[in-house]
Order: C-alpha cells, then sequence, then structure tokens
C-alpha cells in the first residue's frame, strides 16, 4: 500500500461518480423514451400511445432519478459525512 494514495478509496470515488454521472443521466433517457408515443403504425398518420406497462416503467425510471436527487441533497444538506 502507498502512503501517498489510498487506491481502495480512490476506486470507490470513480466507480460511484461513474454511476451517478453516468447511469442516472441514462435512467432518466431511458424514463422519457419509455413515455413517448412511437411513431405512426397506421394509415391515419396518428402516433400511437405507450402502454401501460411502458408508463409505468417509464414513471419508475424517473422516480428513481427524483429519488437519487433527493438522496444527494440530503447528504449535502446534512454536512456531507
Amino acid at each position: 500500500m502507498s502512503g501517498i494514495i489510498e487506491w481502495e478509496a480512490l476506486g470507490l470515488v470513480v466507480g460511484v461518480g461513474l454511476l451517478v454521472g453516468g447511469g442516472l443521466p441514462a435512467l432518466f433517457a431511458l424514463g422519457l423514451r419509455f413515455l413517448t408515443a412511437r411513431p405512426a403504425l397506421a394509415d391515419d398518420g396518428t402516433p400511437e400511445a405507450p402502454g401501460a406497462a411502458r408508463r409505468v416503467a417509464g414513471y419508475l425510471c424517473l422516480a428513481v432519478c427524483v429519488a437519487a436527487v433527493f438522496m444527494g441533497l440530503f447528504f449535502l444538506v446534512s454536512g456531507g459525512h
């Protein structure tokens, strides 16, 4: 073990940073994708509304993102320890 760099702590910070920095925006985009209307499949040109399963999945993805934001705010307000 090097006395200057704690490699385990550095790996943990990098891993959490990648998860939060890349995972949450991807989850948010997936939630929006689930909630958008599908392209027009019928001859009249009207888009097809998302089904119940897609709406539930979309709202669940967005709820996880909102919960992560509030958990981060709570962490910062409580002193960040």
